[in-house]
């Protein structure tokens, strides 16, 4: 039997066996079931606040978080730069020591080398006298103690006088000295450039400046800020607990009076 050739597929056949061709593929490459849990589906579809929320709170914590870090990193520059500062004046007080004491120790040498004046202050300590300044401070500033001595007995004849007078020397205070030494310092403030109507200013400025100067020392603690309270409107309630105390007050007072 002759072989007998396949009939063309018409344009029929074609469209129809598309349906064939994709069950086919279909099982030749599955595609597994797809389940929904529905309890995650229904937190997911309800919970976009939620979750925009949780986004907002993370975010503020960061911020907060980067705020605290950078107020500490800047507390510890401005301890350290305070520190430098300290160092070095500390630096600077210890140098001018250092050239006070070499000043006042070239100084004694040189008082020690000098030997001027020397003949004549022991001339003079040898020198006979009717009146011996032999001074002894007593108690109070202006006064001191004088002891006279007479040397020529012979001198006053027959007069009884004691061979030692001691004579007790108190200064008074003149009103015209105090008013040319208040000129005199007004004077040397004026050519110093001081005004002293602001010494009392000054003075506090720099007790002030010690005091803050002491706390970066160390020495003395920083006086805490007292907190303000903060201003707060009364509830309902309140208001009308103390309305009812005002009035009970009232009572009290006309039924006493």
């Amino acid at each position: 039997m002759a072989n007998k050739k396949p009939s063309p597929r018409t344009n029929r056949d074609i469209l129809t066996g598309g349906s064939k061709y994709r069950s086919k593929q279909t099982k030749k490459f599955g595609v597994e079931e797809v389940v929904f849990d529905k309890d995650s589906r229904h937190e997911f579809l309800t919970g976009f606040h939620k979750r925009k929320v949780e986004r907002q709170k993370k975010a503020k914590k960061f911020h907060e978080e980067q705020d605290r870090l950078a107020k500490i990193e800047e507390r510890k520059q401005i301890r350290e730069e305070k520190q430098k500062e300290f160092e070095a004046k500390m630096e600077e007080l210890k140098e001018a020591k250092n050239l006070d004491v070499s000043e006042i120790l070239k100084q004694e040498n040189d008082e020690e080398q000098w030997e001027g004046f020397g003949s004549d202050d022991q001339d003079n300590e040898e020198k006979p006298s009717d009146i011996a300044s032999d001074d002894e401070p007593l108690k109070g500033i202006l006064q001191k103690k004088q002891i006279y001595k007479i040397d020529n007995l012979e001198a006053l004849g027959d007069a009884v006088v004691d061979d030692e007078t001691t004579v007790t020397v108190e200064a008074l205070e003149n009103p015209n000295f105090a008013r040319v030494g208040q000129s005199s310092l007004d004077l040397m403030a004026q050519t110093n450039n001081v005004n002293l109507s602001k010494s009392e200013e000054v003075l506090e400025k720099s007790i002030e400046r010690a005091k803050k100067y002491a706390v970066v020392c160390g020495v003395s603690k920083p006086q805490q800020k007292q907190k303000k309270k903060k201003f707060r409107y009364l509830t309902k309630t309140e208001r009308r607990e103390n309305n009812r105390k005002v009035k009970l007050n009232k009572l009290k007072s006309r039924k006493k009076e």
